[in-house]
């Protein structure tokens, strides 16, 4: 929906604030091309880059003050039940726009308070600044699909959508924390609070922040745990009907619209099921695809294509050269310079959109968050991974860890005592960049057991809920929806997951995964909510991935953009590993075709420390 930004002092705000925020609204001008809004008043000042989606009228442009002056609202992001809301409000509250969500979050807080939270359905970063008590409130959605970073510099509170906004409005300089590149080699992200960069913080999901002249405190509103460590024992029949009644709740919300919406296709079951619900709900939907050139053993486009004609979509088919693919990289980092590219799929995703914006539509709906509902294939070859590492001796591991293979080393896995979830070692394991980083020690894996240790409950699939929960705290914030959040904004396009919505992430987390994965069958129940809306060529077609028509792509050209740029030249990557192991990684990986994912993770470094300097 939008950009937004802040500057918030108690003791007052100086002259040059205005200028400042300015600038901060000026680096977000990507996230909203529509319209800008800027409001000061002696203690706040609040900025807003707007992309126009709900109610496009100027009485709904931001930021907002309720009719009284007293509170100053600025959001990014959409509140789906806003009408709802608007019924239970507005025989107390005069309303000056027609259908705004805006105003309906302004005066649920007013109605509320910060318990408003509880009633929003949608993904949101919200600013409010209520002069009633001089408190600043800062709130991430519980799925963190929006972002929001926070600073604080010569008594002043700063808070933006984006890092580089603090930046460009010269707040603070750019100091890139050590210890979070070495987490970006095995998460290919760094978990929030914390950021790429020393002194700014991102707001956890599931957070709110409340800052006045006594300080600042956190608060946890929503918490995914809570529902993974309750096992909800149901039938099959209620658990597929109330599924449906849920994902058909959703997709209703998140057509909701006045700007045109498009869909994101692959011929994968979760966009399929969007393309399938939309096209019941919006008549003017259309359908974007991409398929990178010369992939067939990965090309799906085909089964998107079949599937949209016959269900009466009009079907967008786009060729990605590797050449680009190549010019792509180069020009969203020009945009976007928060976070390195460690997952492919940001540029993917970046050039979908931009295609979403040329054909006329301003929202994408897109299928992440799909495979944490239903269950990743993979979760159960996870499981049976763990048990036969439990029934290794602990002196396996310490033997891997000393061979000096760069294979990938699953024994590693024992280093924090306990098997620590295989599913969220993307790039690096510990005992591999022990061989390549230079800089002081640190784990990687603490941060994964922390979040595995939260699930208490006793019941069989208990790994694979700690599994989960690391799944909604770490990879589907800061790295999944970060590369749809990031890319789509930097194009202008709002992009939606009805899979994200959390009525329905509450009631997965606490269905046992025999049910969801029964007999061994990833989304089960989704399988089974789809058996009469998708055809069998859908259904039955195996998982394949948005990012996997790059393999090739990894096999063939690309490594010799690392040996040039990475290996045969001054690389800032040099300042964190060890240039000698480097070049030993890469000849083995040339050697045995091994580890070409790495090598990206390594080049995506790469490229980013150069754009960020």
């Amino acid at each position: 929906m939008c950009g937004i930004a802040g500057i918030v002092g108690f003791e007052g705000l100086p002259a040059n604030s205005r200028e400042e925020l300015q600038r901060m609204c000026d680096a977000l001008k990507h996230r909203g091309p529509d319209n800008e809004g800027i409001y000061l008043n002696n203690f706040a000042a609040f900025g807003q880059r707007r992309l126009s989606i709900i109610d496009l009228s100027e009485q709904a442009n931001q930021p907002m003050l309720c009719n009284k002056g007293e509170v100053l609202l600025n959001f990014n992001g959409e509140i789906y039940n806003h009408a709802e809301l608007r019924k239970e409000l507005e025989s107390k509250y005069e309303f000056r726009t027609d259908h705004s969500d805006t105003e309906a979050l302004l005066y649920a807080y007013k109605e509320w308070g910060m318990g408003c939270i509880e009633k929003l359905t949608g993904m949101f970063a919200i600013s409010i600044f209520d002069s009633r008590n001089q408190s600043l409130y800062l709130v991430r959605d519980r799925i963190g699909q929006k972002p929001l970073y926070y600073t604080h510099r010569s008594g002043r509170f700063y808070f933006s959508s984006e890092i580089q906004a603090f930046f460009e409005a010269g707040v603070c300089t750019r100091s890139i924390r050590a210890d979070s590149v070495y987490h970006y080699l095995t998460m290919l992200t760094v978990p929030a609070p914390d950021t790429f960069f020393e002194g700014i913080h991102k707001l956890e999901a599931g957070h709110y922040l409340e800052i006045s002249r006594a300080g600042m405190r956190k608060h946890a509103y929503w918490d995914i745990s809570k529902f993974l460590n309750k096992s909800s024992r149901i039938s099959e029949e209620e658990a597929i009907e109330k599924t449906e009644f849920l994902l058909e709740r959703s997709m209703r919300y998140r057509n909701i619209s006045d700007a045109p919406v498009a869909l994101a296709v692959s011929g994968g079951l979760d966009s399929s099921l969007n393309v399938y619900y939309s096209s019941k709900i919006n008549p003017d939907i259309r359908a974007i695809n991409l398929d990178f050139e010369g992939e067939a053993e990965f090309n799906e486009s085909s089964i998107a294509r079949r599937f949209c004609e016959e269900i009466g979509i009009p079907f967008s088919g786009n060729l990605v050269s590797k050449a680009l693919f190549s010019e792509t990289i180069t020009r969203y980092l020009s945009i976007q310079k928060d976070q390195p590219l460690g997952d492919p799929n940001f540029v993917l995703m970046y050039l979908i959109s931009g295609i979403c914006r040329k054909e006329g539509a301003k929202v994408l709906l897109v299928g992440e968050g799909g495979d944490e509902i239903g269950g990743y294939p993979k979760y159960l070859q996870f499981d049976k991974e763990r048990k036969r590492l439990e029934r290794l001796p602990g002196f396996v591991n310490r033997l891997f860890q000393n061979s000096g293979s760069y294979a990938v080393n699953k024994y590693d896995l024992f280093e924090s005592g306990g098997i620590i979830s295989h599913a969220h070692v993307h790039g690096f394991t510990e005992a591999q960049k022990r061989r390549l980083w230079k800089g002081p020690e640190t784990n990687s894996y603490g941060i994964l057991k922390k979040y595995m240790n939260e699930i208490s409950t006793d019941t069989s699939d208990r790994y694979l809920r700690a599994v989960l929960n690391l799944e909604y705290k770490l990879r589907l914030p800061e790295l999944i929806l970060a590369r749809i959040d990031y890319p789509s904004m930097a194009a202008s396009i709002e992009a939606r997951s009805p899979f994200a919505d959390h009525k329905l992430i509450e009631f997965s987390a606490g269905l046992p995964f025999d049910l969801k994965m029964k007999n061994g069958s990833a989304k089960y129940l989704l399988k089974k909510v789809a058996r009469d809306k998708l055809p069998n060529y859908v259904l039955d077609h195996p998982k394949v991935g948005f990012g996997k028509m790059l393999n090739g792509f990894f096999s063939g050209e690309f490594p010799g953009w690392f040996r040039e740029e990475v290996l045969q030249s001054e690389s800032p990557v040099s300042h964190y590993l060890d240039k000698a192991e480097l070049e030993r990684f890469y000849n083995y990986s040339e050697r045995t075709g091994r580890m070409r994912f790495q090598i990206w993770v390594l080049y995506a470094l790469h490229k980013w420390l150069i754009s960020a300097s």
